[in-house]
């Protein structure tokens, strides 16, 4: 009784972490992710802090298909049009700045 007991709970356990670990972001997860790159992109420092980019890296692997990245960028995209003095090249070559792959979105147009 007591191992299938523990068979369960390893079982169970592995379930939770696996649906919690591939759960979609909200709009409002992934601009808080980003929130670090703000001093970045407005250029009041001169690289993307290492939060800025873990946060863009959760984005980029919480959305393994073409539709949720389109969905993350256009979540983005309407953050950044209401961020004064936003640098335009910065914000677009983010993911480049942070070593990032698997992430084309402009930013800004």
């Amino acid at each position: 009784m007591k191992t299938r007991f523990v068979s369960f709970f390893t079982i169970v356990a592995v379930l939770v972490v696996t649906v919690v670990a591939t759960e979609a972001l909200t709009c409002e997860q992934e601009q808080s992710l980003v929130a670090p790159c703000l001093e970045f992109v407005t250029k009041k420092t001169i690289a993307p802090s290492p939060l800025c980019c873990q946060g863009l890296n959760k984005i980029i692997t919480s959305t393994p298909t073409k539709e949720e990245k389109q969905a993350a960028c256009k979540c983005l995209k309407e953050a950044a049009s209401h961020i004064p003095n936003l640098d335009k090249d910065r914000a677009n070559n983010l993911p480049k700045d942070c070593k990032l792959n698997g992430f084309d979105c402009d930013l800004v147009v």
